[in-house]
């Protein structure tokens, strides 16, 4: 059952990320985001990583979503033609498979609920302290690549942005 529950949550990660490039508004695609994300969690769920779930829904779902959606709302410029006209995508898959994939996977849940369906986590898995000791161990080179390239990232939208705005007093 595990393993059907990390397929329909990957699945649902995969329709979140089409659906967030296929729409034209940057406001809902940022909200496709969030529902690949929450679909993410799902994932670690059922990879019996629970600390993992939580931390996705928390930091990406909830702080860096808010961020973007926030940021998108602030600097959203005049709405383009191409933004006006409307996908030809039938409504009903939108409003129709969340809630269906939700029912699923809490009805999958409850019915895998005893415990010798697969070989439990070993110990420790998933929580902070075996977390912290793979980024500040095996991997410390590529969690420091990762800040720098974020850190440069920062840079460049600055510069990119401070270059097309015009200062009241310049």
């Amino acid at each position: 059952m595990e393993a059907f529950l990390f397929f329909a949550c990957g699945a649902l990660m995969l329709l979140g990320g089409v659906m967030m490039v296929l729409q034209r508004s940057a406001v809902v695609a940022a909200l496709w985001l969030v529902f690949a994300f929450i679909a993410a969690s799902g994932v670690f769920a059922a990879l019996s990583a629970p600390f993992l779930a939580i931390m996705q829904v928390l930091v990406y779902a909830g702080a860096i979503m808010v961020l973007f959606l926030f940021v998108i709302m602030m600097l959203q410029g005049p709405v383009l033609e191409g933004e006006r006209k409307r996908l030809a995508l039938p409504m009903w898959p939108a409003v129709a498979i969340p809630p269906v994939a939700v029912l699923v996977l809490v009805g999958g849940w409850l019915a895998n609920r005893r415990a010798d369906a697969l070989p439990a986590a070993p110990e420790g898995f998933g929580s902070p302290g075996q977390i912290a000791t793979l980024l500040l161990g095996r991997y410390l080179l590529a969690f420091e690549l990762i800040s720098i390239v974020l850190l440069v990232a920062i840079i460049g939208a600055l510069a990119l942005g401070n270059r097309e705005r015009k200062l009241p007093w310049s």
